[in-house]
């Protein structure tokens, strides 16, 4: 599918160059915090200014320069099964559900709860058998096994239930060399694994102007195997960042530009993707707003500052700050999505089935997602014109006062041409109250509960399922010798 990036563009060429040179003074002159000494090291032997006991490096633009040299411009993602994989960089826009929520709508009551391993792995069955969701992640963190191993479960439950691409877990250096470890053993050894990577994952700084132990060392680990990474600031405008979008820009830029260095010193041609999870604070209550329109240009803007370093994208959007699957959740989650996608995100991430500022996993959310990504996905594609679609020879033949329904190019183009909706109810009245007049959450309800009953997985390889299991089983003994 040819998709059109880059449509929709708020920044001038001058006012990313203005925002660019922003970030080198920032980069310079204040620097950022590494809370890692192993980092900082790393940074002085190359040139950058820092100071240990602040745990502050200033970076050169020299280095940022040869960064952003070495950085590719396109990379690609796979899923166990290699006809599932993601080209970033390449024109195309992905949509991903999100990982790690705390909380989950019950399927048969509707309350939230906390999540436990069993929605882990209906999320990941039923992202695998979703049309328009390509990127999976564990869901939810559960709570009913010992947080310590976490990290291995979900990634075992993602190899064990879907073929599509997969997030790693970055939260310090033993846990991400734990899914290193299990991906390596799917993709058939170290260096396949190399060749093609089978995990994208994401470390987020701590804004204003930080980077975390965990996250940092987490990605130095990713980045010595050559996986995808993608660095995404949480930067919250009039909070956590400036109020201006212009000003939470720069910062974000600082911090994405920061951590791309640091990957790039550790192994140069590391695949590098320019993120945001960024938006404003609403000032009326102090909370995160993730639904807000700013989330979209905060998207749009992103996907240019992408554009202007020739690195792939990653945004934040689909996303709202309702609890429930209601007409606020559609409202929120169109418009950040339609503005991320027509701007040229390649990766949209945090997005299939979350609510309340991705606090929150629903399921029939997420089969509602689904239908919107691929609407959205329809509309990026834009409108082909060349003879074939000019249809000038069909108008000819059909004239005036007739009909195109038994046409032949009517038949052979009109599933090209139109997005075909699975859930989205279009019939008459008369016909949707015969059928118990349903709103869309119980058609997407019991269409989730269909999926789940039915759909079975690609089985993983027998022999690649026992040895992940070996890794659990050393995992759960080394957490049971640190308690």
């Amino acid at each position: 599918m040819s998709l059109k990036s880059g449509q929709l563009r708020f920044l001038t060429s001058d006012e990313l160059y203005e925002i660019h040179m922003a970030s080198l003074e920032i980069l310079g002159q204040v620097g950022v915090k590494f809370l890692s000494q192993k980092a900082l090291q790393i940074l002085e032997g190359a040139g950058a200014q820092v100071d240990f006991k602040e745990e502050v490096a200033r970076i050169p633009e020299y280095l940022v320069k040869e960064a952003i040299r070495k950085a590719p411009s396109s990379c690609t993602v796979y899923g166990r099964d290699f006809k599932h994989k993601m080209k970033l960089g390449d024109d195309q826009v992905y949509f991903g559900m999100a990982g790690w929520l705390p909380y989950v709508l019950d399927l048969e009551t509707g309350k939230r709860r906390e999540g436990t391993l069993a929605d882990v792995e209906q999320f990941f069955k039923l992202g695998d058998y979703s049309k328009n969701i390509h990127f999976l992640d564990w869901a939810v963190w559960p709570k009913d096994i010992p947080e310590s191993v976490v990290h291995a479960y979900g990634l075992f439950m993602g190899f064990k239930n879907t073929t599509k691409p997969l997030d790693g877990y970055i939260h310090g250096e033993s846990p991400a060399e734990d899914n290193i470890r299990m991906a390596s053993i799917v993709a058939g050894g170290e260096e396949e694994l190399r060749k093609r990577p089978l995990l994208l994952s994401i470390e987020n700084p701590t804004s204003p102007l930080q980077h975390s132990k965990e996250m940092i060392e987490g990605l130095m680990v990713y980045t010595k195997y050559g996986q995808p990474l993608v660095i995404a600031p949480e930067a919250q405008s009039g909070a956590t960042a400036p109020v201006s979008l212009a000003g939470l820009l720069v910062q974000q830029n600082v911090e994405i530009l920061s951590g791309i260095v640091l990957a790039e010193l550790v192994n140069p041609s590391t695949p590098m993707i320019y993120g945001t999870v960024s938006t404003i604070a609403d000032m009326k209550t102090g909370n995160i707003a993730l639904g807000a329109v700013e989330a979209g240009l905060i998207n749009a803007a992103t996907a240019q500052l992408a554009h202007y370093y020739n690195l792939p994208s990653r945004g934040t959007a689909g996303t709202t700050d309702s609890k429930i699957p209601d007409v606020q959740a559609g409202l929120e989650k169109s418009m950040t999505l339609i503005m991320a996608a027509l701007s040229g995100i390649d990766f949209i991430y945090s997005f299939a089935g979350t609510l309340e500022s991705t606090l929150t996993m629903s399921y029939e959310q997420f089969l509602i997602d689904d239908e919107l990504a691929g609407m959205v996905a329809r509309a990026v594609r834009g409108v082909r014109v060349d003879d074939e679609m000019l249809a000038v020879d069909v108008i000819k033949k059909v004239g005036p006062g007739h009909h195109y329904l038994t046409q032949k190019h009517t038949i052979e183009n009109f599933m090209k041409e139109h997005y075909i909706p699975k859930i989205i109810n279009r019939e008459k009245r008369e016909t949707w109250e015969k059928l118990g007049a349903k709103d869309l959450r119980e058609i997407a309800r019991n269409e989730v509960k269909k999926i789940l009953k039915e759909h079975q997985p690609e089985p993983l390889d027998s022999d690649v399922e026992m040895e992940l299991k070996k890794i659990l089983e050393e995992i759960e003994k080394r957490s049971r010798g640190n308690i």
